[in-house]
């Protein structure tokens, strides 16, 4: 084996080879492939993030508009047909509801207040909203005026229940009326009037979060039974029989001790924000 003397003196041994040209390319193949892998992953991942974001920021305003009609005494905003939507939001900063305006974090999409459902929704979920009609239901007469009964009969799965339906003012939801019809999205208008919701009234949907109205009083035995529900957004002084979220009491007891506001199921434990 021959060794020669590099320029600095030291001994260099032929045999000792770099990379050839096509190891270089395989190399560089390769670390092409890895990126184009991990790019559209972390995109992914931002993308979702973001949504997530908007979604939890859309029900902190369904909630505080809840709120704000409940104390409102003088000439409402959000029954103004043409109020901004910017103009809304502020009026729920200058109420101590958010400590600066919400800014979507989602490329083109926005905050918009739905008027004739009373509710606020992402712009690009505005139209898959369904208001639910008195043909998909059977309103309750007699003693039970104001009651949605029977079994729902409609397709759509994102529902909102509004303040009224025909004329007639909303404040019960029967039992099982909605149970096992594939439920995704549960709603109700800011200026909902329900104030009980009978014994499984939507058991076996796919929920995984609710944002109770304002004005409800009491959930009866099962309510919710059979969602895998992992957030709660409850008023004060709410009645709850057993076994209403998650088929036990776990909920119940964490309510009764810590009181209204937004609660996240984790590691088996309710926990309030």
């Amino acid at each position: 084996m021959t060794k020669e003397k590099g320029l600095g003196g030291e001994k260099l041994n032929k045999n000792n080879k770099g990379f050839t040209l096509i190891e270089l390319i395989v190399v560089i193949a390769i670390i092409g492939i890895l990126g184009a892998i991990a790019v559209p992953t972390y995109s992914s991942l931002v993308g979702n993030a973001k949504t997530s974001a908007d979604e939890a920021t859309i029900g902190y305003l369904n909630r505080s508009t809840q709120l704000y009609y409940a104390g409102e005494t003088s000439t409402n905003p959000f029954e103004i047909i043409d109020t901004p939507n910017d103009a809304l939001i502020q009026v729920l900063v200058d109420e101590g509801f958010f400590y600066e305006k919400p800014i979507p974090k989602q490329k083109d999409v926005s905050f918009i207040w739905d008027y004739s459902k009373k509710i606020w929704l992402l712009s690009n979920d505005a139209s898959e909203v369904y208001s639910i009609l008195s043909s998909d239901v059977v309103l309750g007469t007699g003693g039970h005026t104001g009651y949605i009964k029977g079994s729902y009969s409609g397709t759509e799965k994102d529902i909102i229940i509004t303040k009224t339906l025909d004329g007639t003012t909303l404040t019960n939801i029967w039992q099982d009326t909605f149970a096992n019809k594939g439920i995704t999205s549960l709603n109700f208008s800011a200026d909902s009037e329900i104030t009980r919701i009978h014994a499984r009234a939507f058991n076996e949907n796919k929920l995984t979060e609710v944002v109770l109205n304002n004005s409800l009083k009491q959930l009866d035995f099962g309510a919710f039974w059979n969602n895998d529900i992992t957030k709660v957004t409850i008023g004060s002084d709410v009645i709850l029989a057993d076994q209403v979220f998650r088929n036990d009491n776990s909920f119940r007891d964490a309510y009764y001790e810590n009181g209204a506001g937004t609660y996240i199921y984790k590691d088996d434990v309710w926990v309030k924000e």
